[in-house]
């Protein structure tokens, strides 16, 4: 089963750290990412740029508009997703614990839904 794990930062401690600090954690992450392919579990990764650089899109009414970010105005914004491969909720919260992210803020865990066309585009 797949679950996403987005992770949202809290910029003023990422903002804290030193150039060095920066770095090791830069390396945490891929340490981690590493373990991950290594163990089967891991699909797909993706940093995000800061969510000033964001533009929220939206259609109501057949009317489209585009507002620049950030949408929300909170402590932690998005800053990466990571998909993996766990055999259920508990395993995917054990993989979530063990990368570097959480303590900069929070990873919140997602099942997929289970959408068969999905799956079948995904050649799964």
């Amino acid at each position: 089963m797949r679950f996403v794990c987005l992770f949202h930062v809290d910029a003023e401690l990422i903002g804290k750290l030193t150039p060095a600090e920066l770095e090791q954690f830069d390396l945490a992450n891929r340490d981690a990412d590493a373990t991950l392919i290594a163990s089967g579990h891991y699909v797909s990764a993706l940093a995000l740029a800061d969510s000033g650089k964001a533009v929220v899109v939206r259609r109501r009414g057949g009317a489209t508009s585009a507002t620049d970010g950030p949408y929300a105005e909170t402590k932690e914004q998005l800053g990466g997703i990571l998909i993996i491969e766990a055999r259920d909720m508990a395993e995917a919260i054990e993989i979530a614990e063990m990368g570097p992210m959480a303590d900069y803020g929070t990873v919140e865990v997602r099942p997929e839904l289970d959408v068969a066309w999905q799956k079948a585009q995904q050649r799964r």
